[in-house]
């Protein structure tokens, strides 16, 4: 796969999702976290055209609204992260997309931790109701929480049973020094970074982008930055080797219990 989805030129009406509630456990040390999500536009830098849509969980804790990054989950536990995995899925069952939008693979965030077990990967059928035939026509899943100590055989037989039965697999860099580190010896058809990992301002942004996308090139055919605060780090992602941009919509307030 060169390319998420071809040059379909669709044009896709993504933001907030609206008219589901976020959904809400109890972690196993009694806190209580809520999930909502929205939906990013994946655009190529190339073709100047929509490429996929991708779900992005917002994980808050309820009693004082802060939102936990992806890069802070492994202060969770593998059930709590599994929760959030499990979410995500049911979300992603419960969409109704437009025609165009169906047209469109879906990119669906899920922890290495997860995908790891046999329980997790059979989970991932739930996300298109049961159809085999549809998660491989149009689900790609972007492997979380891969980080140095993620073993490279390990990660290479998950993503190859994935790839077996999905339209494609992803790997999400964390920002840093040696944020490609982790990839070296992997094979996969994309790499991502979020911008909303990277704490700082938006020329720390921007610097963080140049940073990953130099450590970056060669590793994978498709270099993703997702969550851009603006349009115009998207110049900046092209400068530093990016092929495929993502702007953030806004999170929602936080809602106080």
């Amino acid at each position: 796969m060169t390319d998420v989805a071809g040059e379909s030129g669709v044009e896709a009406q993504v933001g907030p999702s609206e008219g589901l509630p976020p959904w809400t456990f109890a972690t196993s040390e009694r806190r209580i976290l809520a999930l909502d999500y929205s939906i990013e536009e994946l655009v190529s830098l190339r073709h100047e055209a929509t490429a996929a849509l991708r779900i992005r969980p917002v994980v808050r804790h309820v009693k004082t609204g802060v939102i936990i990054p992806t890069w802070a989950y492994g202060r969770l536990t593998d059930s709590d992260v599994e929760a959030i995995d499990r979410a995500t899925l049911d979300f992603a069952s419960r969409l109704r997309p437009s025609d165009a939008e169906a047209k469109l693979p879906l990119i669906i965030p899920q922890s290495f931790r997860t995908l790891a077990g046999r329980r997790g990967r059979a989970g991932l059928a739930h996300a298109t109701h049961g159809s085999t035939e549809m998660l491989k026509a149009r689900i790609i899943i972007e492997i979380t929480e891969i980080g140095r100590g993620t073993p490279p055989g390990r990660l290479n037989e998950v993503a190859s049973l994935l790839g077996a039965t999905c339209k494609g697999v992803f790997g999400r860099l964390q920002p840093g020094r040696d944020a490609a580190a982790a990839f070296k010896d992997v094979r996969l058809q994309a790499l991502a970074l979020d911008a909303g990992d990277i704490v700082g301002t938006d020329g720390d942004v921007a610097a963080a982008l140049l940073e990953v996308g130099e450590q970056a090139q060669g590793l994978a055919p498709l270099l993703i930055a997702q969550g851009l605060p603006s349009e115009g780090f998207a110049d900046v992602a092209e400068v530093a080797g990016f092929t495929h941009v993502a702007n953030r919509v806004q999170d929602a307030p936080a809602v106080r219990a």
